[in-house]
């Protein structure tokens, strides 16, 4: 059964192929990291200094932290090397999980 950074990815590449993404508002535009528009408005001074004094929120490293050890495990070609690193893997996003959960209500 693929997962859902399969299917995902499949109809990301089904867009790209489509011309699809091309028509995309903002496409080949460099994003605004400055838009705090989807942040509460009680958080954004708080984020904005954060943002500022270069600390990333929790959800962010944890995301780094995620896609770290997905390069690791595809590059390792040790079994029990590979079992414990997708063990940890699943321990992240499992985390990560309820972080973005918790933070969306």
């Amino acid at each position: 059964m693929a997962g859902i950074d399969d299917i995902i990815g499949g109809w990301v590449k089904d867009a790209e192929k489509s011309g699809e993404v091309k028509r995309l508002p903002g496409y080949g535009k460099p994003l605004n990291l400055d838009d705090d528009r989807h942040v509460p408005p009680k958080y954004r001074v708080a984020y904005r200094v954060l943002k500022n004094a270069g600390y990333a929120p929790p959800e962010v490293e944890m995301i780094q932290q995620v896609a770290e050890l997905r390069k690791m495990l595809e590059a390792e070609t040790d079994s029990n090397r590979s079992a414990e690193l997708r063990s940890r893997l699943i321990g992240f996003q499992q985390k990560l999980d309820v972080m973005l959960n918790r933070s969306a209500t």
